[in-house]
């Protein structure tokens, strides 16, 4: 079975070269606004890197989606939705270089109905497997609420996946040091976004959209238990759902970036192959550099991971 990778990521080429709505490259780094910058790995934008980069982790298939710097949703959202026409089309050509690479598209959440045809043009007409957006938007606006509902309208018309990634930017209060904005606030972000999506009327009302949260679907899987029993014991939970939140999770697929072999061992026990997924989140330094050494340590069937990810993408 084909080893599929649904979480690594790629810079438009302009934006590596020339910069967009704030961001800019800098002595070979991509220097955000808020401050924070990241090397410009030639896997981001150069395609025979990434496929050299593919051959020596084993990966044949990589879909690739923009950097979760680059959402932009704090931006104007005319120059959010030019940005997002742009960088799809960046992608389109990228991917058009090989068989081997896919595309998930960017969306401009702060303009929904625009995000929307934005959907339907990159399925339709350029050929990507479904979109990636961020836990929230637009200063912290929850997936689940109704200003999205065009989206959620697209996205179950096409029946392919919405790819769930912490934004990164914007405050984190008492996450400033050690590094928690990654190593915990984007567990955190995650673990809001899904436990959400469990507790609203979203996945009832759009019977027709997996969802997939990276990086193991943050704390979530290892405290379902705790939102089960707030269900049982709370008003607030059952607001909008009658069965507990764990009945729900047959609408979630998450991905293998545990860097844990217990923490991936418990996840598979968890939902099992049929709801997990390769990712790598490479060329990130969070990344996993070698990530079917620790499918296989975990005792993670790959074939079945593969098929999983072929079935959910619609390969």
């Amino acid at each position: 079975m084909t080893v599929i990778d649904v979480h690594t990521h790629f810079l438009p080429p302009f934006v590596a070269a020339e910069g967009a709505l704030g961001t800019k490259p800098e002595d070979g780094w991509l220097a955000h606004p808020e401050g924070f910058r990241y090397p410009l790995h030639r896997e981001f934008f150069d395609v025979p890197a990434k496929l050299e980069q593919m051959d020596r982790t084993e990966i044949e298939v990589s879909v690739l989606s923009i950097t979760p710097t680059l959402f932009f949703y704090e931006s104007a959202a005319d120059e959010a939705v030019e940005f997002a026409r742009k960088a799809n089309d960046a992608l389109a050509e990228m991917i058009g270089e090989s068989d081997r690479l896919l595309g998930f598209a960017h969306l401009p959440l702060q303009a929904p109905e625009e995000a929307a045809k934005e959907l339907d043009r990159c399925i339709g007409e350029l050929g990507f497997k479904g979109a990636h957006i961020g836990t929230s938007y637009a200063g912290g606006r929850p997936l689940d609420g109704a200003e999205l509902d065009p989206v959620w309208e697209a996205a179950d018309r096409h029946g392919l996946p919405i790819v769930i990634h912490p934004y990164y930017v914007g405050p984190k209060p008492g996450l400033e040091d050690f590094y928690f904005t990654n190593t915990l606030g984007n567990l955190i972000d995650t673990t809001v976004a899904g436990s959400r999506l469990l507790h609203a009327e979203t996945f009832a009302r759009f019977e027709n959209v997996p969802v997939v949260l990276v990086h193991a679907g943050g704390f979530l899987p290892f405290q379902i238990g705790r939102l089960d029993h707030a269900h049982a014991q709370r008003q607030e939970p059952r607001k909008f759902i009658e069965d507990p939140p764990s009945s729900r999770l047959d609408r979630l697929w998450m991905d293998t970036i545990t860097h844990s072999d217990e923490a991936l061992e418990f996840l598979h026990s968890r939902i099992g192959p049929n709801r997990i997924v390769l990712g790598t989140d490479i060329p990130f330094d969070m990344g996993d550099a070698d990530p079917l050494k620790r499918v296989r340590r975990a005792g993670v069937d790959e074939d079945a991971i593969g098929a999983t990810a072929a079935a959910l993408l619609r390969l």
